[in-house]
């Protein structure tokens, strides 16, 4: 049975290839070799398992999730990737802080757009710092902002800077493009 797994150099693939070939030549041989080869091939497995864990926990990683959740609707994600801390910026001083903020926000904007979507169209990291540049489109079908619903579709832009500490985002700054957004819903229509 031939094994691929991600991640392991070509050459342990043809050593193992060439080690189960020479089974005619010396059976006791290929049995230790082959038990060697499927112990470095299962070690090799929980290596590239440890690394994928530790890209998941990079800063870019754990900032995609942020998209992920507004998009999909997953408050969930929020409470898992947001520190007990977290804060947007800039924000009203009487916001609390923590993951309530924003799961709020989101529920607010699937509630009042329920097509809501967020694409990232750019993310660069510096360090521990991701900035995202992102498209977020919905209908309006709630008020608004003080504008009744009008089934209106909005496309607006949205850039972010997250900073990740400890595995978790502890700042957003965010800004969005409601001025585009709210001519868009009919704001400035005399």
């Amino acid at each position: 049975m031939t094994m691929t797994v991600d991640g392991l150099p070509d050459d342990l693939n043809a050593l193992k290839a060439m080690v189960l070939s020479r089974e005619a030549e010396n059976a006791a041989y290929v049995r230790s070799s082959r038990n060697c080869s499927v112990t470095a091939l299962v070690a090799a497995l929980f290596v590239g398992n440890a690394a994928l864990a530790e890209a998941q926990n990079q800063p870019a990683a754990i900032a995609v999730k942020w998209y992920e959740a507004f998009d999909e609707n997953r408050p969930d994600i929020l409470e898992a990737i947001l520190s007990s801390n977290w804060q947007e910026l800039p924000s009203e001083p009487e916001v609390a802080r923590g993951a309530q903020s924003a799961t709020s926000g989101l529920k607010m904007l699937h509630t009042t757009f329920p097509d809501f979507r967020i694409a990232i169209d750019d993310i660069v990291t510096d360090g521990n710092k991701v900035v995202v540049r992102s498209t977020i489109t919905g209908t309006q079908m709630q008020p608004f902002a003080g504008l009744a619903a009008s089934g209106r579709k909005i496309r607006i832009q949205a850039i972010d800077i997250h900073l990740v500490e400890d595995g978790k985002i502890t700042k957003t700054w965010h800004s969005e493009d409601w001025m585009t957004g709210l001519r868009q819903l009919g704001a400035f229509e005399r």
